[in-house]
């Protein structure tokens, strides 16, 4: 199956390559540091104008796990065309259908090319459950059972194992005995000091597996113990992450080594709201989205970002006179047809309509709605990171911090999504 999909790209036959994909599709494209998430026609629109003369595309390091109704296929892509080299993970889904095997779910993990910039260290991590998520790959696979940890009806899949520290790399071993704190969405902190680790895995599992798991088509429902050594064994070394677990119970999303002060997102007084929007329309990456949108929907003249998407306004004030000033859209969220994801930062002076506003960074690579809930000055010199999520798609938690090119963001933590989310 794969040799065939890596051969109708190569052999640029769009029809076969067409032929491979699931009627119920979602596949995620990821160059850099940008991505966006498709549903099966605009990711064939996306893919089309790549089948041209130049472009070549090899799959190594294939590896394969699963169960009788569906497979994960993890490689080595590169991808190669006039002027571009991207090499990195991709990942398949492929689901038995009528027709044979059909490519359910793509993804293209890892990007790698010359173009990406880094993004710069941030003192901020995810805090998971009982304990700041300190390593978010682990290689090693230890032989013990995994554990099914306690979810709630619409919670992600999750297994755990207890880990030795001396199976740990130096860096990761040395928060043993250190000191952690906690970060709510409001603001509220909880210190713990980390006594033990786990290496954990968070998966949304593909919905064949599930209802396997369940008991449905004849299966013989599956126990705990077994639907954890499933998420277990399926899951790749990016899908481990390490827990440094605290010696009591903290509740929060996010951690720091120290407790720095922390600055609301609160909503904008009417006039610095309408400013704000104003401002984030006038950007030419809004405008871009508003005229593919006006083409992919036959002429309308609504803004892109009201057909079945939201708009976020928020504001963090630092002072009486300055802030910072987050807008966030989205639309698409359902995957039919026109999909779009943007958001602005800007640093205001005044608080009414009157304000001037600097910029402060443009992200146009997310695949949720950017949601903004404070910021903590770690570095006690002014410059805020901005703590974000978790985003509905995947639960992504992260952190933007300033940089040369202005605010990035670097996703701390994410659940594994082994499912077509249209």
């Amino acid at each position: 199956m794969v040799e065939r999909w890596v051969r109708a790209q190569n052999e640029h036959d769009f029809t076969a390559y067409s032929a491979l994909y699931a009627p119920r599709f979602s596949g995620t494209k990821r160059v850099g540091s940008y991505s966006k998430r498709f549903d099966r026609a605009s990711w064939l629109r996306d893919r089309q104008p790549m089948f041209r003369d130049g472009v070549v595309v090899q799959a190594t390091d294939l590896q394969l796990s699963g169960t009788p109704s569906a497979v994960r296929v993890v490689f080595t892509q590169d991808f190669v065309a006039p002027g571009f080299h991207d090499r990195g993970a991709k990942e398949l889904f492929l689901v038995t259908q009528s027709g044979g095997l059909l490519v359910a779910r793509e993804e293209m993990l890892v990007s790698n090319i010359a173009e990406a910039a880094p993004i710069t260290d941030s003192a901020v991590l995810a805090f998971h459950r009982d304990g700041a998520v300190v390593e978010r790959s682990f290689g090693s696979k230890p032989t013990d059972a995994p554990r099914l940890l306690p979810r709630g009806k619409f919670d992600s899949y999750e297994a755990a194992l207890p880990i030795a520290p001396s199976a740990l790399r130096d860096s990761t071993r040395a928060w043993l005995g250190r000191s952690i704190v906690s970060y709510a969405k409001d603001g509220s902190t909880c210190q713990g000091t980390v006594t033990r680790f786990e290496v954990r895995v968070s998966a949304e599992p593909h919905f064949g597996m599930r209802q396997a798991w369940d008991g449905e088509d004849g299966e013989k429902k599956a126990t705990p113990s077994e639907i954890a050594s499933a998420i277990w064994n399926i899951a790749r070394d990016d899908d481990r992450f390490v827990v440094a677990v605290l010696d009591h119970e903290c509740k929060g999303l996010w951690a720091a080594t120290h407790a720095s002060p922390f600055t609301p997102a609160t909503s904008p007084a009417a006039p610095l709201r309408t400013a704000a929007i104003k401002a984030f329309k006038a950007l030419p990456g809004y405008r871009e989205l508003q005229a593919r949108f006006e083409r992919d929907s036959g002429g309308s003249r609504n803004a892109w970002e009201t057909v079945d998407g939201e708009l976020n306004v928020v504001e963090l004030r630092t002072a009486p006179e300055s802030a910072l000033v987050v807008v966030s859209a989205r639309a698409g969220a359902s995957c039919n047809g026109f999909n779009g994801n943007l958001s602005a930062i800007w640093k205001v002076t005044g608080a009414d309509a009157r304000a001037s506003f600097t910029p402060r960074g443009v992200i146009e690579d997310g695949l949720d709605l950017l949601k903004v809930h404070g910021a903590i000055d770690q570095n006690n010199d002014g410059s805020l990171e901005l703590l974000a999520g978790p985003e509905v798609y995947a639960g992504a938690l992260s952190v933007l911090r300033l940089g040369s090119n202005g605010y990035e963001s670097k996703t701390l933590f994410a659940t594994s999504v082994w499912e077509c989310p249209c």
